[in-house]
């Protein structure tokens, strides 16, 4: 009787087999990681890319301010707009024209209205709110409060007379623009602080958007920014200080060689 032993060994093509599956596999989770890695990075780009955004939109709008104040001050003393800004109830000419050196004025700047309004502006003091109207400050709730008919940005400005600081130095009591000491001309200079925010990418109501315009936007501890930050709005504040000059000028009228005559053409001189 013959007795055979026989042995059971795994085939070459099954353990090929597994070995497909492992790599297999190992691809599978790579091509998972590259793709998580993709999504996380398209993410963070996506999140700069419109932090970017934001920072540009809100520096256009304060800066849009700025630009409309020097171009008012600088153009012709008849139009509207250097009224509202020069005139006794101006933004300048409240300081220049009275003895008004210590308050600070507020107001929300909304041009595709009157650009400034005094009756729709805050005036402060040390001692408390001279004038506390309600329209002062920008609120979210109000379409005409924002910058655009998008109804995405607002801006807020402060006015404030630093004149006692920013003129005492050298010189200080030299008539601007010449070498003598005769004052026929005083310097003023004032601080304009323009905060710009974007109320519906922030976490905070729109009361408290309000009530964060309600600060000094110069009070860097306790302030408009620093309000704004708290709550998570985003927001862009400027900066400029403007000096200004109530400078005399006279017409010369009489000239060499016309007999005395004045020059008939300007209306600003008489004949003799």
């Amino acid at each position: 009787m013959n007795i055979s032993h026989s042995n059971t060994y795994p085939s070459l093509a099954s353990s090929q087999r597994g070995a497909v599956l492992i790599v297999v596999l190992l691809f599978l989770i790579l091509i998972m990681l590259v793709g998580v890695i993709a999504v996380r990075n398209s993410s963070t780009d996506l999140k700069l890319a419109t932090s970017d955004q934001i920072n540009t939109l809100l520096l256009q709008s304060a800066d849009s301010v700025n630009n409309k104040i020097e171009m008012s001050v600088n153009g012709s003393p008849a139009s509207a707009q250097y009224k509202q800004i020069m005139g006794i109830t101006g933004i300048f000419g409240y300081y220049i024209l009275e003895d008004n050196n210590d308050d600070i004025i507020d107001f929300c700047y909304r041009p595709r209205s009157s650009f400034f309004n005094i009756d729709d502006a805050v005036i402060r003091r040390n001692t408390g709110r001279l004038v506390d109207n309600t329209t002062g400050y920008c609120d979210p709730d109000k379409a005409n409060d924002y910058t655009s008919n998008r109804n995405t940005t607002m801006t807020q400005v402060m006015i404030k007379n630093v004149s006692a600081t920013a003129n005492s130095g050298n010189f200080e009591h030299m008539n601007l623009g010449t070498d003598s000491d005769e004052k026929t001309a005083k310097m003023f200079t004032f601080d304009i602080y323009s905060t710009s925010v974007l109320p519906a990418y922030g976490n905070a109501k729109d009361d408290k958007v309000k009530k964060c315009f309600e600060k000094n936007a110069s009070d860097q501890a306790d302030g408009v920014m620093k309000c704004m930050k708290d709550n998570s709005i985003p927001n862009k504040m400027l900066v400029e200080q403007v000096d200004l000059a109530n400078v005399q000028s006279s017409e010369l009228c009489d000239y060499f060689g016309n007999g005395g005559k004045t020059d008939s053409t300007n209306p600003l001189c008489r004949d003799i």
